[in-house]
């Protein structure tokens, strides 16, 4: 009987320890991840890709796109709760750190590009600055002025974004034309790319960058 006592309270045990990890831990059981004021760290060190420090502010703007981009598709799942998506679990990750994930993925993609071209001394013509300028200008008035102050970057900042990610799209597609392989393969999620990616070191700050909650850096829900 002493022994069904002590099996029955390790098994309760046993389950209380998982239900704790399952509500605190996204990813198994651990310490809860502490969620960060996105403004408050735009000028600490982010990412190091091939020996440059990039600050939180650097890569700003893909935080805001990815926000943008999975918000459209939360409120078609779901326009009264679109929370509900963005807690949703795809292929083994929530969206929040899936699209969290794609947004470094695709900075690093560009970083790495544009890099690429400015030590060919590429540069953009005036017709490529002026329709980058120009989605900066409606992507800034699409944010609205509150989710502007919570980015906490300048729309100025925000221009040499879209104009750094113009100069690499320019440089991925001459890239891949000297490769002769579809530009599409050197996209941020391109076979092609991940072998180009090998030939760089990167470090991402995985204590800040796990600290965004996305979902609710520019939006209000």
């Amino acid at each position: 009987m002493k022994r069904q006592i002590i099996k029955r309270n390790l098994q309760q045990f046993l389950a209380a320890v998982v239900v704790f990890c399952l509500l605190f831990s996204a990813g198994g059981c651990g310490v809860r991840q502490r969620t960060i004021t996105f403004r408050e760290h735009l000028d600490e060190t982010v990412l190091t890709l091939d020996g440059q420090d990039y600050p939180l502010r650097e890569l700003a703007f893909y935080i805001a796109y990815e926000e943008q981009l999975i918000q459209e598709q939360a409120l078609i799942y779901d326009a009264g709760n679109p929370n509900a998506y963005w807690n949703t679990h795809i292929n083994g990750h929530f969206m929040r750190v899936k699209a969290r994930n794609e947004a470094m993925d695709q900075a690093i993609h560009d970083l790495i590009f544009a890099n690429m071209a400015q030590e060919l001394g590429m540069e953009l013509d005036q017709d490529e600055i002026d329709y980058a300028t120009q989605r900066s200008s409606d992507f800034w008035m699409d944010l609205g002025e509150t989710a502007q102050i919570r980015l906490g970057i300048t729309k100025e900042e925000l221009t040499e974004d879209l104009l750094r990610m113009a100069l690499a799209q320019k440089y991925q597609q001459l890239y891949a034309a000297m490769n002769d392989v579809p530009e599409t393969d050197y996209d941020a999620d391109g076979a092609a790319y991940e072998t180009l990616l090998g030939e760089h070191t990167y470090k991402i700050k995985d204590r800040l960058w796990d600290g965004i909650s996305m979902g609710h850096v520019t939006l209000d829900q």
